[in-house]
């Protein structure tokens, strides 16, 4: 709980740090931080501060799916949902009321999707709407903590949100750590090879991947680092892109599309990856296990 006292402002920007979220193996799971941003989102569009379950339902399993590995079977919307309020970030009145399973600690999703409506209490919800600068920060708070960069731009759209003035506190990145991976590897992408020059420069269009992402305590080291394009860099981190136990390109067997999605991603499943140049070290298995786990969406298609 957020404990009482005049300086709401700071006491909400030290909790946010403080969430407790559910972990999948020992990986936090970012059920909670989905649905903040979704709240902070209808906060900074004007919309009301309840907002039933049923409404928000479909919305939140969609990002789930999308930016979260389930806890169990399921993505089970309604964990944060409920759950949220023992932060003291969430509330649902009325909610003591509401039917609970035998046993269970949170009512009965008949009674969640009929009666429960939540949203942040109002005290916070007043807040964000008389501060947007806040809103802000805190919405870059939750993504750089619980999210890798290459997700943050979809994410934003995904929840409706408008990130462009903000003034936030950023999470440090190693500025050595993008240089030392892209000279490890040549300044070319290790799956498709692109190595782009401009104006003499070959640091554009490559970037510096985590295979343990930075939020889920992956180190900033060339062990953990891997030169991509965008494109790969993306796929690397939703889950299209893996890489196998003797260094070769795994295409995940859930990616379906035209040809130019094969020609993109399937033509390089089960290549070699290009490795690391000038005696660099490759990829720790440890980092490819925690990618391949908690983020590759198995199977991998099979061999060609």
């Amino acid at each position: 709980m957020i404990p009482p006292g005049p300086d709401l402002e700071q006491r909400l920007l030290d909790a946010i740090p403080k969430i407790r979220t559910a972990k999948n193996d020992g990986v936090r799971a970012p059920h909670k931080p989905l649905l903040l941003l979704l709240a902070l989102g209808r906060v900074q569009r004007g919309e009301r501060r309840l907002v039933p379950f049923s409404e928000v339902e479909k919305k939140l399993e969609g990002l789930l799916n999308t930016y979260g590995r389930p806890l169990r079977g399921d993505q089970q919307p309604e964990l944060p949902f409920w759950h949220l309020q023992t932060d003291g970030l969430w509330e649902i009145p009325g909610g003591e009321k509401l039917d609970k399973g035998k046993g269970e600690k949170r009512p009965l999703m008949t009674e969640m999707r009929l009666k429960a409506k939540g949203g942040f209490p109002e005290d916070i919800d007043e807040l964000l709407r008389m501060k947007p600068e806040l809103l802000r920060q805190i919405a870059h708070m939750l993504l750089d903590e619980h999210f890798p960069a290459s997700y943050h731009d979809d994410l934003v759209t995904a929840v409706g949100l408008d990130l462009s003035e903000a003034v936030s506190q950023r999470a440090k990145r190693d500025p050595v750590f993008r240089e030392q991976v892209l000279n490890a590897y040549g300044y070319k992408c290790a799956v498709c090879g692109l190595a782009p020059i401009l104006d003499g420069m070959s640091t554009v269009l490559v970037e510096a991947a985590h295979l343990r992402w930075h939020s889920h305590g992956g180190p900033s080291t060339i062990e953990n680092g891997i030169c991509l394009c965008p494109l790969h860099h993306k796929g690397l981190d939703l889950g299209v892109i893996g890489i196998s136990g003797d260094s070769r390109v795994l295409i995940s067997s859930r990616l379906h599309g035209d040809e130019v999605t094969e020609k993109s991603f399937g033509q390089y499943h089960l290549q070699s990856l290009r490795g690391p140049v000038h005696g660099h070290a490759p990829v720790r298995m440890e980092y490819v296990k925690w990618h391949t786990e908690e983020v590759f969406k198995n199977p991998a298609r099979p061999s060609l």
